[in-house]
């Protein structure tokens, strides 16, 4: 049910409890048993909460593979594999997420995901415990071939490939 990756590149992470405009609750970055870090609660989440919320702010959108290619010619190598390890596909985008959203791992049993008044934006799907990893399941992100092509060229596995590879 869990799955185990190299570790993933990262510029910073804080072990201290933090949250962020677009975090709703309590959360810690920290290396993950999963793979590279992930998002710890630092206080209970309820069922229901609201966890983080998707905005203008929190993600940049890509429509094609030209925008997706233009961005990471802005990049450093390190950049791009963070890039193309972190996107993902949602109804024929490429969505980059902004802040530490992005370190959510995968699950095929997760405690958080969309509502259907609120596709985007994360919530608890079930009680959360102090400590415990918020886990997201990647398998209900779209597979893009074109983007799949580009991790390929990078030698970066996607999280939709993630999430179709392993239980």
């Amino acid at each position: 049910s869990f799955i185990k990756l190299r570790p993933r590149v990262l510029h910073s992470t804080h072990s201290r409890p933090v949250r962020r405009p677009h975090m709703q609750v309590g959360y810690a970055v920290r290396p993950s048993p999963i793979a590279g870090v992930g998002l710890f609660a630092t206080e209970p989440i309820p069922k229901g909460t609201l966890v983080w919320k998707y905005s203008s702010q929190s993600v940049r959108t890509y429509d094609d593979e030209a925008a997706v290619r233009a961005r990471l010619a802005e990049l450093s190598p390190a950049e791009v594999t963070d890039f193309l390890e972190h996107a993902y596909c949602w109804e024929g985008q490429v969505v980059e997420i902004l802040d530490d959203g992005k370190y959510w791992n995968h699950s095929r049993q997760p405690n958080t995901g969309s509502l259907p008044d609120d596709p985007d934006s994360s919530y608890a799907l079930r009680d959360i415990q102090v400590g415990e990893e918020l886990l997201d399941d990647y398998s209900l992100h779209d597979l893009m071939s074109w983007y799949e092509t580009i991790c390929s060229e990078h030698g970066v596995t996607s999280v939709s490939t993630i999430g179709t590879q392993y239980e």
